[in-house]
């Protein structure tokens, strides 16, 4: 009986500390400003321009339908 009330606590315990917790993560900050649309276009074109480009695409094509094994041999430079 003892054990069962030991046990009861516990999970109280355990059930208290878990709503405090997610109370803390719900107290978000008033997002009543809004980034700025310009700096946002801004950074995603840095990113396009970083990424958009043919031979990164071409390296992606050529390795996309690889296993393990045949990506393991091109980076090795083995021809079979």
């Amino acid at each position: 009986m003892l054990a069962l009330l030991a046990l009861l606590v516990l999970l109280l315990l355990a059930l208290v500390w878990l709503t405090q917790v997610r109370e803390e993560f719900m107290d978000l900050p008033d997002l009543k400003t809004l980034p700025d649309p310009q700096k946002l276009l801004k950074e995603m074109r840095v990113l396009l321009d970083r990424y958009d480009r043919p031979e990164i695409w071409a390296e992606v094509t050529q390795r996309m339908d690889k296993d393990p094994g045949q990506l393991a041999r091109m980076n090795l430079g083995i021809r079979n």
